[in-house]
This record gives structure tokens, sequence and C-alpha cells, in this order.
């Protein structure tokens, strides 16, 4: 071969070779390198909290989703916007309290509502605020057993209530008192992630409890108990301390509520087949009053200044009946919606506002026996009725903004009725709805 033939074949390879490495170079390196030497244009695979895109540069080019279960805390600073209808717990809780004027930051330049609940599995306590997304464990402390709860004006104490083995009604009262921070040897508080910032103390109450109802001003309970068949009715400090006796009485199947100070409304509970009565009793005297009754499958809901009950009975075609019955008068006006009084809230600053989860379509039933056997359920959504006006609105179709089916009760409104609270009897989960957004 002539060295003129060689030199060519090299000059060809050479060539060959620069070809290549300007292919790589231009087409290969960024498919699969990452550059560590510049900025980094491709996005980040791999784990992506709440499901987000995440550029390297740490700009979010996609709207984070909002946070739908509970009790697992967002990370507290996140700007996430806060749903109107918000799912506070997917998990079972025993009864909750809300309060605008609760455990606020006294430095804070504005306030905001404060909602508190029990989990019903643990006993743990948590807490959201209407202006975070972010839900607190505020307390630890096992309390197991427990189905419902009663909170005071300040949310830093409950009643809760629980089935013991006897099948009877036994309570708690429990406080959230500040825990004493452990100290490293290095004098640092320490950073377990189990550490709350409350623990509860309280004491047992009376077994045999057969109706209860927190004061308007949530510093009182009243508590009906059963002392050898007969019903004795006690108001007591919200400590449980001080039991004051009211009344004694043969009537002991009863659903209690305290709507104004001087008057503890007691109605029997309902039943398709038995007759019902609704009695005002004097929170001072102990006299009784007969407003309504009687009528079956009466259920009511008294409205925050007692002057109006929103009553359901039991209708002749396997139908609800409501209306709202002025006490003064002793006149009752329909309702227009047609729901369970169970499934109702007077309006705590509008007091003649009445608030309730009703099913989009009727379900012919025994009522209110089968809503209560959990034979039928419902799909809600939340309408609001003037007693004065008669004015019906619809609020909120809950089911069209929630990813669940809705059958609400235990409904709850803060003190200026920004929030309401309530839970789905389908799976015992906790929401609020957001009555200011627009």
């Amino acid at each position: 071969m002539t060295s003129k033939s060689l030199k060519a074949i090299l000059i060809l390879i050479i060539l060959l070779l620069i070809a290549a490495g300007a292919y790589w170079y231009f087409f290969m390196r960024g498919t699969y390198g990452t550059d560590f030497g510049g900025s980094q244009n491709t996005t980040q695979t791999g784990f992506t909290p709440f499901g987000r895109t995440i550029p390297a540069t740490g700009t979010s080019t996609s709207t984070p989703r909002t946070r739908t279960t509970s009790p697992s805390p967002i990370v507290s600073g996140t700007q996430l916007k806060i749903p109107s209808l918000r799912l506070l717990s997917s998990t079972p809780v025993a009864g909750y309290g809300a309060s605008t004027t609760g455990p606020i930051n006294a430095k804070a330049a504005s306030t905001t509502t404060a909602i508190r609940w029990l989990d019903r599995g643990r006993g743990n306590v948590y807490e959201a605020r209407g202006n975070t997304i972010d839900i607190k464990t505020i307390s630890n402390t096992v309390v197991p057993k427990m189905y419902e709860s009663v909170w005071n004006k300040n949310l830093t104490s409950f009643f809760a209530f629980g089935i013991t083995e006897k099948n009877s009604v036994s309570g708690i009262w429990a406080e959230l008192r500040t825990r004493v921070v452990p100290k490293t040897s290095t004098s640092t508080p320490a950073t377990d992630t189990t550490f709350t910032p409350y623990e509860l103390k309280g004491k047992n109450l009376p077994e045999n409890i057969l109706a209860y109802a927190i004061s308007p001003k949530r510093d009182r309970v009243f508590v009906l108990i059963n002392e050898n068949g007969s019903g004795a009715g006690y108001i007591l400090k919200f400590d449980g301390s001080s039991p004051l006796p009211l009344f004694s009485t043969p009537v002991t199947q009863v659903n209690a509520e305290w709507p104004e100070e001087t008057t503890i409304a007691l109605t029997t509970k309902g039943a398709a087949d038995e007759r019902g009565f609704l009695y005002f009793v004097n929170a001072k005297t102990g006299v009784w009053r007969k407003i309504l009754g009687p009528l079956p499958g009466l259920s009511t809901k008294i409205s925050t200044d007692a002057k109006r009950v929103f009553v359901s009975a039991a209708g002749n075609n396997d139908n609800i009946i409501s209306s709202i019955y002025d006490i003064d008068k002793k006149k009752g006006t329909d309702a227009v919606i047609r729901t369970l009084a169970d499934k109702c809230v007077w309006g705590n600053f509008y007091k003649d506002m009445v608030y309730c989860a009703v099913p989009a379509q009727p379900v012919a039933g025994t009522y209110p026996d089968d809503w209560y056997k959990g034979t039928v359920s419902f799909v809600d959504k939340i309408w609001q009725v003037s007693a004065t006006t008669g004015e019906v609105h619809l609020i909120s179709s809950i089911v069209d903004t929630s990813d669940r089916i809705i059958d609400a009760f235990n409904l709850g409104l803060d003190d200026k009725d920004n929030f309401l609270i309530f839970m789905n009897k389908n799976d015992l989960s906790l929401w609020s709805l957001d009555l200011t957004a627009k």
C-alpha cells in the first residue's frame, strides 16, 4: 500500500471520528446525560409531592392539588388555595367544636375561625383554621371509644361520650393542657415528630347518661341521668363539677338542646309509629312547658333565640313533612324544603336563618326510622331558609364539588356564621363549607 493510500485512510478515519463526536454532542447528550455544570431545563422525575411537576429551577409550572385527606398534615407554609367545600378528616371523628373567638393568637392582626375535633379511633385532637390549608395534630393522648363530643367556647376543653360494655352511655371531661417541652442533654427542645403542644387531662363523668346539651355560652352542660329508672336532670360546670339538680321525670327517651340561656329543649325520640312531643324546661326553675305534639315521627331543631322550631314529622305517603313553627304565634308554615330536623342548624349570628342538608331526590321510607337505622341514605344539597321572609336559597350542591356521596348530619356553625361544619353519615368524615365564598 502506497503512502498516499495510507494517508487517505487515516484522514477518512479521523473524519468519521469527528462526525461521530459531533453527532453525540448535538443529538445524544441532552437525552441521557445530566448537565451538572450549568442550568438544567428538563423536568424532575421520581417523587413529586402533591403530584406536582417541579422544574429544576424550583418554580412550579402547574397548580398544586388541594389537600383532600387527613390527619396527615400539610407542610406548614404551603400556599395552596383553600377550597370552599373542604374535607377536614377522612377518618371517623367523634364530634367537633368551632369558634371565631377561640384559640386565636392575640398578636394576630385579624381573627379567623378555628375548628377542633376528636378522632374516633385513638382520640387524637386535630385543628384546622379558616385562613390556612394546614391541619395540625395538637394532642395525641389516647382516648379510645369516644363517639361524640361537645366543646367549650374557646375550644380548650370538651365533654366526650361513649358506650360502655353494659351498653350505657358514659362520658369524660378533658382539658387541653400545655405539654412540658422535653429537653435534650444540650438543653435544646427535642425534635420528636410525635411531640404535640397539648396533652389531655380530665376525669370521668357518671355513667347512664341519657341525654346532654351544651349551654349557649358553652360554659355549662345539661345532662339527663338514669337514676333508678327515672330521668334526673342536672346542670354542671364545664369541668364537670358543681352538679345542680334541676328536675326529675319519668320521661327518659329524649333528645336535648340548650338554645337559649333560660331554655332547655327536650324532644321525645322520634319514631314513625310514636307520637312525639317537644317541651321547654326553664334552666333556672326546672318548670316544664309543652310546645308541640303529639306528632308522629317528630324531630326538632330549635333556633338559637328559642323563638322558632324547624319541625320534621312522618308523612302519610312514606315521606317527610317539614315546617317552621313560630312559638309565640303558635303557628307553623311550610318550610318548602323536605328534610329531617336532624340535618339542620340555626344561625348563631343570623338567628332567623336555618341551614339544612336536603336530599337531592326524595326517597320513600318510614321516617325517621329508616334513616336512623341506615336502611335509607341521602345524596344531599345544602339549602338556606329565612324564617322571616320564607325565601329559600341553594347554598351548595355538595355532591358536585366533593369526591363522594354525602349524607350530612351533626351540622354546626361558627359564631359569625362564616363556616358550616358537618359530618358525613356514610363514613363519619368531617367537612366544612365556606359560606362567604363567592
